[in-house]
């Protein structure tokens, strides 16, 4: 794990070391095994790495070849070296001794700006090619790792973090209000519509399987892989789906455990995870009996349970079965005592370097990488993704697909199998007729239905005049952004997997990864993967009404069967959130309501709803974690400090 940075001075005056000193001293924040510089005259390159890997060992980056004329900084795990070796013939002997950056250089030398779609992992790099000058630019088909740039008035700089842009003479803090609109706009936990903006103005995010190719005239940016509609694959029977299921998720996770250090896992008691940590614990225990250790997140003591229905706050048994099933997995139950979203922002928010709406989960997300970097752990893995790939199987979304494919006895008999299935048939089939029905028409049932764009203002505490200044309105036509509208299978799998959500995801992991010196990785996120479970027709995900039907089947005596026929209770991370601030709720209140003492927040928010919304949280009930206003008042404290600590 690294991080970068560099300067490319497009009107030809040099690099002062000054100004490289300065970069890498902010990128310098946390730990590093070593730091490299590199100048040539218009350009620096710098490199902060981390010893994680093996081959991160043989780092020495940034790396110059003099033969190609070629220097490499990069922040990357290239996960296929195996068959990237082959493609580029390099006998067996060198590949041992062979970086990561080596190979990238390598294969930018065989086939250029193509060179991306050749590599699998994690991967942030530029390259600086003297004999085109040229800067070339990269990140991995996910977008893992944060790669942040600027291009303005004869200069282009990027960096891992922002604040190295920060020290470059004209690189301002400006904010940029189009993000600032997307972030208090949007009722979910996304920050923005366009994976590209960012809090700053002219500083811009490169987005999943995005290059970007720099010269002194002008800048090419350039997409080579995105999530699309894959061709059916089609084979024999059930068995053999589910073998390559097995066998494609199991390379995923194989290939995440390459480290120097402990292997670790987050776990929960749903499929994703376990799926995951049960893969990484059958191949460690191949290899010397090495031993995984899995971190999941439980209330913490005097938890009061307050959730309905098939919702659980606490895993444990689920949890237990797993550890029980492995015989090689240490569980360490992370309880956060002591934690809430609200005790921790100042820190959080120096190491994300932007506001952040994720309350319910980042302090326990925290909490773990902290525990992680505690027990000397290199790698935690997740199953972040997993409900769009390996446990996708949405009965309402693949009814919906159904009935817009016109095969009207298949939806039928899913119809009636998901209404088997439910505690009451009559009510599951009511939600399937408020889905089929035409969206349009749906006013006529509920009157009260109003348009998208109104209830999206109803979630929010956005000033309504700011607004309109930005054009939120427009913005959210443009990225048809529709949060109330029944999607089916493929769109709601295009939104979990969308170049806005991997932005997101990439600004905290590669964030909290550096600060704690734990690389967070994804298998499920895997391209390989994604492409994989795309392919597969969706009656192995769901039949007869029953969800996630593959990854039950696939991973049958890997998973204890406690949590593969589980089909009663869903997990809830996260639930006791807001009885962790109830006795810190009136000093919070206070705070809250002295929201609009300065004129910036004036400008962004909508005090009187602010207050309004206060108003009636006078005290917490045990319930208050699913209560939206109280959700929207702590996301408005956080953006709030936000504000004041940058003033």
């Amino acid at each position: 794990m690294s991080s970068v940075c560099g300067i490319y001075f497009l009107d030809g005056r040099p690099v002062t070391a000054e100004t490289g000193e300065a970069m890498m001293r902010e990128l310098g924040a946390y730990h590093a095994d070593y730091a490299g510089t590199w100048y040539q005259g218009q350009v620096f390159l710098g490199c902060h790495v981390l010893f994680l890997t093996p081959e991160s060992m043989l780092e020495a980056l940034p790396y110059h070849d003099s033969a190609a004329r070629l220097t490499i900084t990069s922040d990357a795990v290239i996960d296929n070296r195996d068959e990237l070796c082959n493609r580029l013939r390099i006998e067996p002997a060198r590949m041992g001794n062979m970086a990561d950056s080596q190979l990238i250089l390598l294969a930018y030398q065989k086939w250029g700006r193509d060179c991306p779609k050749y590599l699998l992992g994690d991967f942030a790099f530029a390259i600086w090619d003297d004999r085109c000058r040229t800067l070339f630019c990269a990140v991995d088909h996910t977008g893992t790792k944060s790669f942040y740039y600027y291009r303005s008035g004869g200069v282009f700089a990027f960096s891992t973090l922002l604040r190295p842009l920060f020290v470059i003479s004209g690189i301002s803090k400006k904010y940029n209000e189009t993000w600032i609109a997307d972030f208090l706009a949007l009722p979910t936990v996304m920050h923005q519509l366009d994976p590209e903006l960012t809090m700053y103005k002219d500083i811009y995010l490169l987005p999943a399987g995005h290059t970007l190719t720099v010269k002194s005239e002008r800048a090419d940016k350039q997409l080579y892989w995105q999530v699309e509609r894959q061709p059916e694959l089609k084979l024999p029977s059930d068995n053999e789906y589910e073998e390559a299921f097995r066998e494609v998720l199991g390379e995923a996770v194989r290939c995440r455990l390459r480290n120097i250090r402990r292997v670790g896992a987050m776990m929960s008691g749903g499929l994703d995870s376990t799926s995951v940590a049960c893969l990484a614990a059958r191949e460690l225990k191949s290899r010397n009996n090495q031993r995984l250790i899995s971190f999941s997140s439980i209330p913490e003591h005097g938890y009061r349970d307050w959730l309905a229905g098939k919702w659980i706050a606490d895993e444990t048994p689920y949890i237990e079965a797993v550890r029980q099933h492995n015989g090689n997995i240490d569980v360490v139950y992370c309880r956060a005592e002591g934690k809430h979203p609200l005790n921790g922002t100042d820190r959080l928010l120096e190491i994300l370097e932007q506001p952040y709406k994720i309350i319910e989960n980042l302090f326990w997300i925290d909490d773990i990488i902290t525990k992680g970097k505690e027990l000397d752990v290199g790698v935690i893995l997740s199953g972040g993704a997993g409900n769009a790939t390996i446990s996708w199987g949405e009965p309402i979304a693949y009814l919906l697909s159904l009935y817009r494919g016109g095969k009207w006895l298949s939806m039928c008999r899913e119809s009636w199998g998901f209404a088997r299935l439910q505690d009451s048939p009559l009510k599951a089939l009511y939600v399937l007729f408020r889905t089929l029905f035409p969206y349009n028409k749906q006013s006529l049932l509920h009157p009260r239905v109003d348009q998208q764009w109104q209830k999206i203002l109803g979630l929010s505490v956005i000033n309504r005049d700011f607004a309109k200044r930005v054009s939120v309105h427009e913005r959210f036509r443009q990225f048809r952004y529709l949060l109330f509208k029944p999607m089916d299978s493929w769109e709601t799998r295009q939104t979990l997997l969308s170049p806005a959500a991997f932005s997101h995801n990439s600004v905290i992991t590669t964030k909290l990864g550096l600060a704690n010196q734990v690389v967070l990785r994804d298998p499920t996120m895997d391209k390989r993967v994604i492409e994989f479970c795309l392919s597969v027709p969706e009656n192995q995900y769901v039949r007869n009404g029953r969800e996630r039907d593959l990854i039950r089947r696939a991973m049958a005596g890997i998973v204890p069967d406690k949590v593969l026929l589980n089909e009663t209770v869903k997990g809830a991370q996260g639930a006791d959130w807001a009885q962790r601030i109830e006795n810190n709720w009136t000093e919070l209140k206070d705070e809250i309501s002295k929201t609009g003492s300065l004129e910036i927040e004036r400008e962004y928010l909508d005090i009187a709803k602010i207050q309004e919304t206060l108003n009636k949280h006078n005290t917490l009930d045990d319930a208050a974690a699913e209560n939206f206003g109280i959700r929207v008042l702590v996301r408005t404290l956080i953006f709030s400090r936000f504000l004041r600590k940058n003033q």
